[in-house]
Order: C-alpha cells, then sequence, then structure tokens
C-alpha cells in the first residue's frame, strides 16, 4: 500500500485506486469520481450541476479514518440511467423471491453467453433459441437426476428444475444484461408492483384519492357508501366530458373508469395509521399515540484474484506436535479425538498472501464463506495484535475476481449475492476442473507441512493453569488456542518465509512492493456492509424507535414510517460497529442512527462487556452517565481478552438466534444522560474478569460440536477410507 508519513501528524496518507464510475459517501452525500491528479482527486457530486469538488489525499485519507460516520466506498456496479428504480439496487436488497429469480435468469444468459462464443453457428434467432434451450434444459435435467441418485435419495423426492423460458425471453434477458455492464440486477424484473406505473389516469386519481382520504375524516362513512359516492362523481363528470366532445366535435376526452370495490378498499386499507387516526379520534389522540419519543442525548496486482476453499484440522494433532498429549485426562483425550476445527481461507493468488482466515467448530456452511469473505475487505492489523502477532495483517480490499469449487456452500446464493455487490465477479469452474483453482490446493499442503513444524515445542499450558473444567468447556480452550496457533503461524511465518513461487520473494513483500505500483480501492461504505455482511433480525417499530441488545435507534423517515403502519421491519446491524443499523423500508434501505453518540464505534462485545461490567443486566430500563460510559469504554479498550473475542478465534458465525440467546441478558433499553439523579445514585463500575463472560458468549455452539464428536461413530462394513484431502493430519502428504 502507498503510504506518505508526515512528521506533523499520527497518521498515514494513503492513496486509493478509483475507476470510471466509483463513487464515495461522504455526510449522506453522493460524489462521483471524476479524475485523480498528482495531489488529490476530483468528485462530482450526484444529482448537482455545481462544479467538480477537489479532494487532497490528506483529506480523503482524514475522511476514510473517521470514526464517527467516515467516508464511505461505493464500488462502480451500475449503468442503469439516473431515475431508474433498480439503478440502486443490491442483489442482498432484494427480496428472496426476486433473488432466486435474477440469479436463474443470470444462469441462463452466462450459459448462453458462453455457448455463443464457443459456437459460431448459434444465433440470437427465435428457431436457434428454442432449439438450444431446449437441449440444455435436457441437459440440466439429467445432471440433476444423476446428482440425485448419486446421493443415494429415490425418484420421489426429486424437486423439478425451474421451468426453461422462451426463446424471445432469453433474447431479452441476454439484452438487458449487456446494456446493464452484465450487472445481474439488470435482470430485475421492472415490471413487478415496485417498478409499475399507476393504472389509473391522472383524472382518474383525483376522483379516487379524493374519496381514499375521506375514509379517515370524522364521518366515518363505510367503505360501500363512499364506493357509491365515487361512482356517482365519476358519472357526473363523465356527463361533462361528453358535452366537451360534442363541442370538439371529436371524442377528444374518454370517460373515466370506476374501479372495483376490492380494488378501492385496498387503497383505503394503506392509508396511514396516524393520518386514520387524526381524522377519526382527533389530534390529541393521534399526538399521544404517534408522537417521537426522544430519550438520550442526542494476478498480475493484489487481490485481483482471491480464492476461497477449507480444510479440516484435527485437534488432536496440534495437541500431540506440541508436546501437550500427555497432559490431558483420558475424557479429554476421548473427546478432543474426534472434535474438529474448521478453517475457511482466503488466498490472493498473485503475492500468496492469506487476506481471509476464519476458523470456525461447526461444519463449512454459506455463512462461513461470506465471514470469510467479509474478512477480506477488513483492515486485520487490531485482530492480529489482539493474538500477539508481531508482524500486521493490513492486507484488505475488494477483490477482482473469487474463484471458488463446487461445494454447496461456496456455490450457495448467499456467497454470490455477496460477491457481486461488493462490486467482486464470483467464478466456479467446472467440477473436476483443479487447474483452474490450483493455488489455494497447494497453499494447504504447503500449511500441512509448515504448521506441523511451528507446533513442534509449543506448549498449551500447564494442566494447573487450566484447572479442573469440565472436558466440553476444555473445548473451548482448544478451539481458541489451536485456532490462535494456526493465525499466528500464517500472520508472522508464512507472510514472512521465502515462496518458491514468487521466487523466493516473501509473501508479505509481494504484497507491499505491487501495492507501489496498484493501490488499492478504499474501504466499503459502512451502509453496504451492513448490507451485505449485516446479521438479519426482525423487528417492530414502537413510539422509540428500533430497539437492539437494548440501544434504541431512531431518524424522522423511521418515524414517518410507524405513523403510517404497523408491521415487522427488516433489519441490518454491523457487529463491528453498532452506531448505525439499516431498516427496510418501502422506499428501500435506510440508515438509522444510534439516539446515544456514544455508543459510535462500539462492537457487539464491547457493549456486552458494557452491559456485564456496570450490572446492566437483566434490567428492564437503566440509566447510565456518560462521564461513567467515558470511563467504561476506555477501561474496554485496555482489555485484552475482549480484543481476542473480537477476533472470533474458533467462534461460530453469529446469527439471529445468537442475538437473540444475547438479548435475554442485555438491559431492556440503556439511555445515557449528562448527569446522574441524586435520589438514584447509581454505582462506580463494578471490577469483573470478561474471561467468564467471553467463554459463556460461544459455549452454545461448542457444546453442540462437542457432544456430536462424543456421539458413537456407527460401523459401515466395506466402508471406502477417507481419501485426506484438505486434512491436516501428520500422516497426510509429508
Amino acid at each position: 500500500m502507498n503510504m506518505l508519513v508526515r512528521q506533523d501528524q499520527t497518521y498515514q496518507v494513503k492513496f486509493f485506486e478509483f475507476k470510471r464510475g466509483d463513487r464515495i459517501e461522504d455526510k449522506h452525500r453522493i460524489f462521483s469520481w471524476v479524475s485523480t491528479s498528482t495531489t488529490g482527486y476530483w468528485f462530482q457530486r450526484v444529482d448537482d450541476v455545481a462544479p467538480p469538488e477537489f479532494y487532497s489525499f490528506e483529506e480523503i485519507s482524514r475522511g476514510f479514518d473517521r470514526k464517527r460516520d467516515p467516508m464511505g466506498y461505493l464500488p462502480c456496479r451500475r449503468s442503469a440511467p439516473e431515475g431508474d428504480g433498480a439503478a440502486n439496487e443490491l442483489l442482498s436488497g432484494l427480496k428472496p423471491q426476486q433473488q432466486t429469480e435474477v440469479l436463474e435468469k443470470h444462469a441462463w444468459c452466462m450459459r448462453f453467453l458462453a455457448a455463443e462464443a464457443a459456437d459460431p453457428q448459434l444465433s440470437r434467432s427465435d428457431a436457434s433459441l428454442e432449439k438450444y434451450i431446449a437441449e440444455t434444459q435436457d441437459k440440466l435435467e439429467k445432471e440433476a437426476d444423476a446428482a440425485h441418485k448419486a446421493q443415494g435419495k429415490t425418484h420421489r423426492t426429486k424437486v423439478a428444475l425451474p421451468s426453461p423460458p422462451s426463446g424471445r425471453s432469453l433474447r431479452r434477458w441476454v439484452q438487458h444484461l449487456e446494456e446493464g455492464n452484465f450487472d445481474p440486477v439488470a435482470l430485475l424484473n421492472k415490471n413487478s408492483a415496485a417498478y409499475r406505473k399507476d393504472y389509473f389516469t391522472p383524472d382518474e386519481l383525483e376522483h379516487i384519492n379524493k374519496y381514499v382520504r375521506m375514509a379517515g375524516s370524522s364521518d366515518r362513512l363505510p367503505i360501500k357508501e363512499l364506493h357509491r359516492l365515487l361512482g356517482e362523481a365519476i358519472d357526473a363528470a363523465n356527463v361533462e366530458r361528453r358535452l366537451k366532445n360534442k363541442e370538439y366535435g371529436a371524442v377528444v376526452l374518454k370517460d373515466l373508469r370506476i374501479p372495483n370495490i376490492d380494488t378501492f378498499s385496498d387503497r383505503i386499507h394503506k392509508l396511514p395509521r396516524s393520518h386514520v387516526a387524526l381524522g377519526h379520534r382527533g389530534r390529541d389522540h393521534a399526538h399521544k399515540h404517534f408522537s417521537v419519543i426522544m430519550g438520550g442525548v442526542d494476478v498480475l496486482r493484489p487481490l485481483e484474484r482471491v480464492e476461497i476453499d477449507e480444510c479440516i484440522i484435527d485437534l488432536q494433532t496440534p495437541f500431540i506436535q506440541a508436546e501437550e498429549w500427555n497432559r490431558l485426562t483420558q475424557k479429554e483425550r476421548d473427546l478432543i479425538e474426534r472434535i474438529r476445527l474448521y478453517a475457511t481461507v482466503a488466498y490472493d493468488v498473485a503475492t500468496k498472501c492469506v487476506v481471509g482466515l476464519r476458523f470456525h467448530h461447526s461444519a463449512p456452511s454459506a455463512a462461513s464463506a461470506v465471514a470469510t469473505l467479509e474478512m477480506v475487505t477488513r483492515d486485520k492489523t487490531e485482530l492480529a495484535k489482539s493474538i500477539g502477532c508481531v508482524t500486521p495483517w493490513d492486507m484488505d480490499g475488494v477483490p477482482d475476481e473469487v474463484p471458488v469449487d463446487s461445494a454447496t456452500w461456496l456455490a450457495s446464493a448467499e456467497l454470490r449475492i455477496a460477491t457481486n455487490d461488493i462490486g467482486a465477479a464470483l467464478f466456479q469452474p467446472r467440477a473436476g476442473d483443479a487447474s483452474a483453482r490450483g493455488s489455494l490446493e497447494r497453499f494447504m499442503r504447503t500449511l500441512n507441512r509448515q504448521a506441523l513444524l511451528f507446533f513442534t515445542g509449543r506448549t498449551w499450558g500447564s494442566s494447573q493453569e487450566k484447572g479442573d473444567y469440565d472436558a466440553v468447556k476444555e473445548a473451548s480452550i482448544a478451539f481458541d488456542q489451536a485456532a490462535e496457533l494456526m493465525m499466528r503461524f500464517v500472520v508472522d511465518v508464512y507472510h514472512n518465509t521465502p515462496h518458491d513461487g514468487l521466487n523466493g520473494e516473501k509473501p508479505r513483500d509481494a504484497w507491499l512492493r505491487l501495492r507501489k505500483f496498484h493501490k488499492p480501492t478504499p474501504p466499503l461504505s459502512p451502509r453496504v456492509r451492513r448490507s451485505v455482511f449485516g446479521i438479519k433480525l426482525k423487528r417492530k417499530i414502537s413510539r422509540s424507535g428500533v430497539r437492539v441488545l437494548g440501544i434504541q435507534y431512531s431518524s424522522s423517515k423511521l418515524q414517518s414510517f410507524f405513523r403510517a403502519c404497523d408491521q415487522e421491519v427488516e433489519v441490518r446491524f454491523d457487529r463491528f460497529d453498532l452506531g448505525a443499523i439499516s431498516v427496510r423500508l418501502p422506499e428501500g434501505w435506510v440508515t438509522v442512527p444510534a439516539v446515544h453518540d456514544e455508543v459510535a464505534g462500539m462492537t457487539l462485545w464491547k457493549w456486552l462487556a458494557f452491559n456485564q461490567r456496570l450490572n446492566l443486566v437483566n434490567k428492564k430500563n437503566a440509566e447510565v452517565s456518560s462521564e461513567i460510559v467515558r470511563d467504561t469504554k476506555n477501561w474496554l479498550r485496555e482489555q485484552a481478552l475482549l480484543a481476542r473475542a473480537e477476533a472470533e478465534l474458533g467462534s461460530a458465525v453469529l446469527t439471529e438466534r445468537d442475538i437473540l440467546r444475547f438479548e435475554k441478558k442485555a438491559a431492556w433499553s440503556v439511555t445515557i444522560v449528562e448527569r446522574q439523579r441524586e435520589e438514584a445514585q447509581q454505582p462506580g463500575p463494578v471490577e469483573m474478569d470478561v474471561s467468564s463472560l467471553i467463554k459463556a458468549w460461544d459455549l452454545h455452539g461448542i457444546q453442540q460440536a462437542a457432544q456430536q464428536a462424543a456421539k458413537p461413530v456407527p460401523v459401515v462394513e466395506n466402508a471406502p477410507k477417507p481419501s485426506g484431502r484438505n486434512k491436516l493430519d501428520p500422516s497426510f502428504d509429508l
């Protein structure tokens, strides 16, 4: 990474690379990149005819490094015209049905484009397309049937493939994809209700809206009566229009149409709740139930190709190599023999660096693959420091291409959606084509040879230090220690060891060298990061906004929606920054900040420890003075164990279920005040050991993995022996 360090400042000025169509988000304003000069960048504000604005390298660096409301990078993905409803959509922001529809269309388009490039005789005529679709559908059904039988399933359980498109539809899809710069969102059906024009004309809507609004008046007329009055009004208007047509001598004004009672009733039911309450029960009632409650103080370049794959690590292996196996009890040995630690790795092909490494005690899944992709986009230096690494792990950015194999979790829609939304391309080679993704396969073998030597002679601590733990709880230590050693090996040893694939150059030196010639992309916008990698929740909007883990979030748009309807909304939040959340409203994803600014920049783990330290656990409503909040946050920054928890060593990928489990222990609502009330003095922070709290966070998933491992293994006669591929075993590939 190119950096310029000045003596009069304590931070580094970074030089970023922008491409045509890239944008940045600064204080809720969107700027398009225009050009880069020798001293900075020129940006044009979107939807503004003002001249371009200049930002120096120092100003951009300061903007991206801001703790509160930092600048965000919006990678180029769109080529749709301005004002198009689908132009600002992300795949992760679409509904599940829309995601499935878009991905199916995209798969058909890419298959056809590949066939068109390989066969010059294939054209886009109706006859040629119909023949191609029939042959392709027949091939897909045979492949699906063979895969179904290979899994030992019967024909009755086979799921039918989606119906193939017509030739005309496929030609239209391919055209839209090409015009949309091959962005899958260009295949979104714009004839859906979200983009469809109103069925009625403006003259008809003038009458319809008048009587729809009357449903919220103090008269409280029945819908049938309002529909009758609407019909009489439109009939009277049609009489006047016919008289005018006679004067003109031609049919200039067409008769207005009367909607049926079901359509009219649907429009009435879409009236905002606050509007209806205001008309039916008066201003005082509406103000009481819908007023806002304000609480508290307001592969030539790095990342050109990043491969993702997984491997399995036997916990028994590092224990034996670390000469710690003899210190374990027989019960611990029996348990650890069967426990598996999984590692999902993201590997930069150009520099041979590991840019993402996620350990988890559950089997690989789409969630673990997406979590590893998220690590690629984050600076992992603080993570490396928390586990004692000497070398920085500052290898981050947005990859250009992400090749994966044919594993179910790597070929999942979740990973495809996340890859697309950050501006990368997912590449999946044919099954059995190992040469297309061989770099990571070779890295696994290198890891097997060198990591085992690194484990030799390392100590895991004496039995007296471990104490008298239950074997299942001891598995927690085994997971964390194995994950820590493997990660430290990658950061401190592997990255600083000469690599044969780089002609003897070290991977970290190759990264630094190539970064001088190829600038990195800026950090992703927090809004995009929440939408792509955020944890999903369902929440009910109240007068005070939305509550997540005892934190209140509110904004004017959120309260406007609360007045309009009463329904659950989808919420996404970033576990590394609880300062704001994203809420899905009919207009799209909206950023909603926390009511209290003190929450900005606080991680999920620090917030849970914050509640525990101030005795806020299981309290319905808690008040904390801002002075105590500042003192507690400073104390939390010094806790090394919390930094290790944020590293998520060997932990499961957090889901909505985990958040609901955390919320049972967190305070119902935490209010931060300027000074504490005299009649209810709050006790000072209680000294505590956060290690017990950290163990409890992930113990549930560890117990499940350990209990699953403790089950007896069924004996199958003539069962084939495992091949040992991607398995960290002393006898493998040595």
